[in-house]
Parts: C-alpha cells; structure tokens; sequence
C-alpha cells in the first residue's frame, strides 16, 4: 500500500485548510507542492527569456541560453530556496517554543503544588544573640 502515506498526508493537509481555528500548521506541508510550484515558474520564466533573446538576434539568444539564463535560475531558485527555510525555520521555532509554553505550564503548576507542601522559611528574622 504505497499509496496509504500520501493519502493520509493529503487527508491532514486538507483537514488543516479547513480548520478556521488554526489548530494545525499546514504550511510546513505545503512547502514543497510551493517549492516545486515556483521552480516550473522559474524554469518557465527563463525559457521566456531565452525565447526572446532568440526573437531579437541568436547572439542574444545564446547569450541568455548559456550565461543570463542560467544565472538568473540558480539566482532565484536560491533565493527561493533561502527564503522557504527561513519560513520553515520560523514555523518549527513557533512549534518548540508552544511545546516549552506547555511544559513550563506543566513545571509551574509542580512547583507550586511542591512550595504549599514545604513549610515557611523565614529569612527576614533575625536571630538573637545571647
């Protein structure tokens, strides 16, 4: 059942669409239908390009074909790439630092529960000397 993963994948990605409470985070998901989405702009974008290129004069073309082209994709397709994971960065750091909220909740009430089973100290009272 090699289908059974994407499916159920497909299903929790659909499920957080429709959450309007945002329960769950579907971006991290979604990051590489974006991704892969972005490169076939920017393949198709360039390709444009050359095209033009050719349309003007076949220097120009060539030029866009091996030098302008290439460069302006491995350009963007970077800058694409350095900016999704500083968005997946920034999710999975909202991820932990809900994950420490919870468990310094969790803390917060033990440590209360433990402070009114321990009995005063009094650090204020001074001691008399005899």
């Amino acid at each position: 059942m090699a289908g059974e993963p994407r499916r159920e994948g497909l299903r929790a990605l659909f499920a957080g669409l429709v959450d309007l409470e945002f329960h769950t985070i579907v971006t991290t998901s979604l990051l590489p239908l974006v991704y892969r989405v972005s490169l076939s702009a920017i393949a198709i974008l360039v390709l444009g390009l050359v095209a033009r290129g050719f349309n003007q004069s076949t220097r120009d073309g060539l030029l866009w074909l091996f030098v302008l082209g290439p460069a302006i994709f491995l350009g963007s397709v970077t800058v694409l790439r350095v900016f999704l994971e500083f968005v997946i960065s920034i999710f999975r750091i909202a991820v932990h630092v809900e994950y420490v909220s919870r468990r310094l909740v969790d803390i917060a009430d033990q440590t209360e529960e433990i402070a009114e089973d321990l009995p005063r100290i009094r650090f204020w009272r001074r001691r008399e000397r005899s």
